[in-house]
């Protein structure tokens, strides 16, 4: 089988890797893979948080707490304090792994449990909107199924959920992969897949990216399933993702927010290939 998008792939590593053992991606490869926060992926969210005098952050989906922890150590520094931080998770492992990382570097985040569908409704409950509201990693992608439409329409509900906990003028920060690069894989040869899925070292490989592949195993319109390969450990993982397209991410954005800046990177201006897509909204 020559080709990428076949459905052998959605459950099976490729044979290049066919001896891995199958893992928990949220266990054994996220802590791994994510690593520390670089320092020009905190001095970009602290100087616009700064910038914008804003004093109450929300972390939509805080996974492991790395990238929130690493926000709030880089203010620290600058003598810059914030009024409230919060961050929502709905994943057990997540949850344990951002709490013991808050305790360790002595941080106040009150942590509530929610699904995203279930918002502004939460444990410990919510008692106020917040200035700034951000969910990175490709987050939103988890979410939606079936059709492309259907995918959409699910993935603006929970935009519209999230925009409940934001204040008007305030802002969100959310990013995807860029699926329309990947799209453009969709009938390449593995090793052709392979070979322009490579990227420089960005600040989202800023963990083990040297030693864990992530290949688009499988790509359609409406599912990616991502695979990593830990070739060190001799382990892979895989992540099933409902796309959104760049058009369908403004299209979703603009009925609650307006849309102030488009990323590649953490850089602005187009960009045909890029890792991740960032955009920053201003409520409505």
């Amino acid at each position: 089988m020559n080709f990428v998008n076949t459905l052998p792939y959605i459950s099976n590593p490729i044979e290049e890797f066919s001896d891995f053992k199958f893992v928990s991606w949220e266990k054994e490869i996220y802590p791994k893979f994510k690593g520390s926060v670089k320092e020009e992926e905190a001095d970009f969210f602290s100087n616009f948080i700064m910038k914008n005098h804003l004093k109450s952050v929300i972390d939509f989906g805080v996974g492991g707490g790395i990238e929130l922890s690493g926000i709030i150590e880089h203010l620290k520094k600058k003598n810059y304090i914030l009024n409230s931080v919060e961050a929502n998770e709905v994943d057990d492992e997540f949850i344990r792994q951002a709490q013991q990382l808050f305790k360790k570097n002595k941080q106040e985040v009150v942590m509530h449990k929610a699904n995203w569908v279930d918002l502004p409704n939460a444990y410990p409950s919510y008692t106020h909107v917040f200035d700034f509201g951000f969910l990175t990693g490709n987050s939103l992608t988890y979410i939606g199924g079936g059709t492309r439409d259907y995918t959409r329409k699910a993935q603006q509900s929970i935009v519209s959920k999230f925009a409940q906990l934001i204040k008007p003028g305030a802002y969100l920060f959310i990013d995807s992969r860029n699926y329309d690069y990947i799209r453009s894989l969709m009938n390449l040869p593995i090793q052709d897949v392979l070979k322009n899925f490579q990227f420089d070292y960005t600040v989202y490989y800023h963990g083990s990216g040297k030693d864990i592949n992530v290949f688009p195993a499988y790509i359609s319109d409406t599912v990616i399933v991502l695979h990593y390969y830990d070739r060190k450990r001799k382990i892979w993982a895989k992540l099933d993702l409902y796309p959104i397209y760049q058009k369908d991410m403004v299209e979703i954005l603009n009925k609650d927010f307006t849309i102030e800046k488009i990323y590649h990177d953490f850089k602005e201006g187009k960009k045909e290939k890029s890792l991740f897509v960032q955009y920053l909204a201003k409520r409505k």
